[in-house]
């Protein structure tokens, strides 16, 4: 009788590590600065996700890099992840057969033609045809019909396709490409004040985001939990203070 007690009590102590161990969360994150870089130290979805993990203990989120034009597959059915942070749900999302749960955007973000100053140009500039534009692969642009295959977009549309705004811009800088587009969030945490002085930079934003949480309803994460969390992280203050420290705006909304 001892040692079946003994044996309960063990089973019992198991059982009850197992269900207090928190659920593990994929966030699946894509080339995108300052949102997610692997060629950063910090980054907005790795400090949003460490803040997450500080905040509570019913769930583990963990970052999982993902191509860009992966990420379809990764918040598929079988896909690896559970969730995406910072993402707009018009980047093709609707063509995608994906249950999901968009919250309210974290923030507005915007992007923007740049070009390189030079004497005689101006706005006009951003107008012009045939212009050598620099892209990134698995991106969408409007103006080339929101289209994905990295062929056609380079052979129809004469796109330059890269992996790294980084190198996008040097080949701006170096007068290889007479244009490419980027983000507010990334002129305000990644350009500096010297580079920013050497572009022409669009008065008028090209797209306009909405950067929300997009969770998919069929995984591991209660959906109205996390927009909870991320509410909490707001109203804390903890939030801010990590847009503040890459010099971008103050969130505007966080709950459903």
């Amino acid at each position: 009788m001892k040692y079946l007690t003994t044996i309960i009590i063990i089973l019992a102590n198991f059982m009850f590590k197992a269900a207090a161990e928190p659920i593990q969360i994929r966030v699946a994150a894509y080339e995108y600065p300052p949102y997610y870089s692997e060629n950063m130290p910090t980054h907005l979805v790795g400090e949003v996700i460490n803040a997450l993990n500080q905040l509570q203990q019913d769930y583990h989120f963990v970052l999982e890099p993902i191509a860009p034009n992966a990420r379809y597959l990764a918040l598929g059915p079988d896909g690896c992840c559970d969730l995406m942070l910072f993402e707009d749900v018009a980047w093709g999302w609707a063509d995608e057969d994906i249950d999901l749960h968009v919250t309210k955007p974290l923030l507005v973000g915007r992007e923007r033609f740049v070009a390189l100053q030079h004497p005689n140009r101006d706005q006009r500039f951003f107008e012009m045809k045939g212009l050598r534009f620099g892209g990134i692969v698995g991106y969408h642009y409007p103006f080339a019909a929101n289209e994905k295959d990295h062929r056609i977009l380079e052979e129809k549309y004469g796109i330059y396709l890269g992996h790294s705004h980084r190198v996008n811009l040097q080949m701006l800088l170096n007068e290889r490409l007479d244009l490419v587009m980027l983000s507010d969030e990334y002129l305000a945490a990644m350009v500096s004040d010297a580079v920013k002085r050497q572009l022409l930079i669009s008065n008028k934003p090209y797209g306009v985001f909405n950067m929300a949480t997009v969770i998919n309803k069929d995984k591991n994460v209660d959906a109205t939990h996390v927009a909870k969390l991320i509410r909490r992280l707001k109203e804390n203050g903890k939030l801010n203070a990590i847009f503040k420290s890459f010099k971008l705006p103050t969130v505007i909304h966080t709950s459903d």
